[in-house]
């Protein structure tokens, strides 16, 4: 016999990321609204939305049913009922109509995600679920017909509260290519993102870099920010680095797709990259300790470590680094002044600086277009401009 049975969750974002709990209810029989159980006590946590669990076959299903808690409860039994229906109708040798001609923005959006992996879009794949569920959790709306301007407008409004510009405008496309797919006229979706300040890359510079590293005690943590550093890998890049992908004899690594783990590179274009002397001899002090790794940057357990960004807020806050001014500083210790991508950044400037060509850095920082390597020459003028500036006679 299938699985009928239908389960409210609430889908929120909690100090560990994003997790699924059941909601948790009331003397009265309702739900708590923002609380979840967790380990059988409850808990609240204010970012989210509610969804509901049930099975098709084997497969899972879960399906967004908005913010609000009473309609979430409402929706819950009304699936039930569903799928009461769609058993008997089987039964009964009849076909059930579902809301003929109408798109569910959930059903939608799980296929719209799942063609993003199906192409091994597994990052693009992430940042899709995150605007989507976003959305419609704000809007609460079921069908693409019942989508109107004002969702849009309101959920700009919403996001700019806590976002950036530049964050609300990423979103924005996001949802836009989804509501695309469910077939949304243009004249709702609005013709133009919310706009956004262009602002120059940010770079560690050595007053931010030498405290940091001083402060790193295990050759692990050493080892994962100097390869950031010294090599400018992008975060996925880094978490798949295999040892095989390391030539000592060419003082070489390679970055390329690894399909049975689902990683694929960007643009699709393989690279090698120069390693430094001084980083070839931390990567084979570690190996030599630890040669049974397949990882180069890998967890305990010998997997990619998916953590690397919560590893660095914790380096920097343990080390007395943060910012301390900041707002991730204020509201949840983590300075917004430490990020990964900042090794990038600082890695593609220090090449700039050294004189490299733009071609070949655009080659080694894996850039489809000179544009984007373009832009990280203005914070590389400075540090050389100053002495120009300095010897301009500005009066007679």
């Amino acid at each position: 016999m299938a699985n009928r049975k239908v389960v409210l969750l609430r889908y929120c974002k909690t100090p560990k990321g994003w997790r699924r709990y059941p909601v948790a209810m009331g003397g009265n029989g309702r739900i708590r609204p923002n609380y979840v159980l967790v380990d059988g006590k409850p808990r609240e946590y204010t970012e989210g939305q509610y969804q509901l669990r049930f099975y098709e076959g084997a497969k899972p299903v879960y399906r967004s049913v908005g913010n609000n808690a009473q309609d979430a409860l409402q929706e819950r039994d009304k699936q039930a009922q569903l799928l009461i229906a769609r058993d008997a109708a089987v039964a009964s040798g009849t076909v059930l109509v579902e809301e003929a001609g109408r798109i569910s923005l959930s059903k939608y959006a799980d296929k719209f995600v799942q063609a993003a992996h199906d192409r091994d879009a597994h990052v693009v794949a992430k940042s899709y679920r995150l605007a989507i569920d976003e959305f419609l959790s704000g809007t609460g709306r079921t069908y693409a017909d019942q989508i109107t301007a004002d969702d849009i407008t309101g959920h700009h409004k919403a996001l700019k509260r806590t976002r950036s510009a530049r964050t609300v405008h990423n979103r924005n496309v996001l949802v836009k290519a989804f509501l695309t797919y469910c077939g949304v006229p243009e004249t709702i979706k609005g013709k133009k993102p919310p706009k956004f300040d262009k602002t120059l890359p940010e770079i560690y510079e050595n007053g931010d870099l030498n405290p940091f590293f001083a402060s790193l005690s295990d050759p692990y943590h050493k080892l994962i920010f100097k390869v950031l550093l010294m090599t400018g890998l992008r975060e996925q890049e880094a978490m798949y680095l295999e040892w095989t992908d390391i030539s000592y004899p060419t003082k070489t690594l390679t970055i390329h797709s690894k399909p049975n783990l689902g990683f694929r590179i960007k643009d699709k274009e393989e690279r090698s990259v120069p390693l430094p002397d001084e980083l070839l001899r931390i990567l084979k002090s570690y190996q030599k300790a630890n040669p049974e790794k397949r990882f180069v940057l890998g967890n305990v357990n010998d997997r990619p470590n998916t953590h690397l960004l919560r590893l660095l807020k914790l380096l920097v806050r343990t080390a007395g680094l943060n910012c301390g001014h900041c707002e991730g500083c204020k509201v949840r210790k983590e300075c917004e002044r430490w990020f990964l991508h900042k090794f990038r950044a600082t890695y593609c400037t220090q090449l700039l600086r050294s004189g490299l060509d733009l071609k070949t850095v655009q080659t080694m920082m894996g850039h489809s277009d000179l544009a984007s390597t373009m832009r990280y020459l203005k914070p590389q003028e400075h540090a050389h401009t100053q002495a120009k500036i300095n010897s301009i006679k500005w009066t007679a």
